[in-house]
């Protein structure tokens, strides 16, 4: 049953959970990009607000980048620049620095909705929900780097073995990580997860600009200046 549960988690679900994000991202870029916004809280309350946001968008795109290139770079690649040990080294250097700035980031805008009023009242329950969710995957994020920091080479790069094993469809994808730490698998199976809700959620603004503008349809823009009277 463990063998079946952890192919299930880590060789099929990253295929079905990638199915679902593309589906959902097209298909409300297509049908629904009028509702692709973030409705923002600024103007109820600007305190916390500046550095909440720029501490975890500046921090997670960059820890996204982080895990995109490294999970994703093939070793023999990688090499011709470094080892696999220097490699492990700046992950979890940069991942330290990228993730803090991203965890109290999130801290403050998700105590900021919960303890201002004027927020927390035009808050819904996804929103923080949501906001919950990413500060969990990003403890486990952090705690996955320290895991990283003590374990072995072999044990890090394995991460990314098992990754690319995933994307070039091999069915044998999941054994990779079968003994990797419950804390990685966590972290993982939730990045998962929050895949899956992405075209549903708030997240979706990040598609807003530039590709959500060429399918809009129904709107005029007006600038000032240039009519003296107003449009009938």
């Amino acid at each position: 049953m463990d063998i079946f549960i952890n192919n299930l988690l880590f060789t099929y679900l990253p295929h079905i959970a990638m199915t679902l994000f593309w589906f959902g991202v097209f298909t409300r870029i297509v049908k629904t990009s009028k509702s692709l916004q973030a409705e923002s809280s600024q103007f109820l309350s600007k305190k916390g607000q500046g550095w909440g946001s720029n501490l975890f968008h500046y921090g997670i795109i960059l820890v996204f980048i982080g895990h995109f290139t490294g999970l994703f770079t093939p070793e023999h690649f990688y090499h011709l620049f470094m080892t696999t040990a220097t490699k492990k080294i700046l992950a979890v250097v940069m991942g330290s620095v990228f993730g803090l700035a991203s965890i109290v980031g999130i801290t403050i805008l998700l105590i900021r909705r919960l303890k201002n009023s004027r927020i927390r009242i035009n808050s819904t329950p996804a929103d923080i929900f949501l906001l919950a969710l990413l500060l969990v995957e990003i403890w486990l994020g952090l705690a996955s780097i320290f895991i990283s920091a003590e374990s072995s080479v072999d044990n890090y790069a394995a991460l990314g073995i098992w990754a690319q094993k995933v994307i070039t469809f091999q069915p044998d994808a999941g054994s990779i990580i079968m003994d990797h730490s419950i804390t990685y698998k966590l972290h993982i199976v939730i990045g998962l997860f929050i895949f899956m809700i992405f075209p549903y959620t708030k997240l979706m603004h990040m598609f807003v600009l530039p590709l959500a503008y060429f399918f809009r349809s129904g709107f005029q823009m007006v600038r000032r200046g240039f009519t003296k009277r107003p449009i009938q």
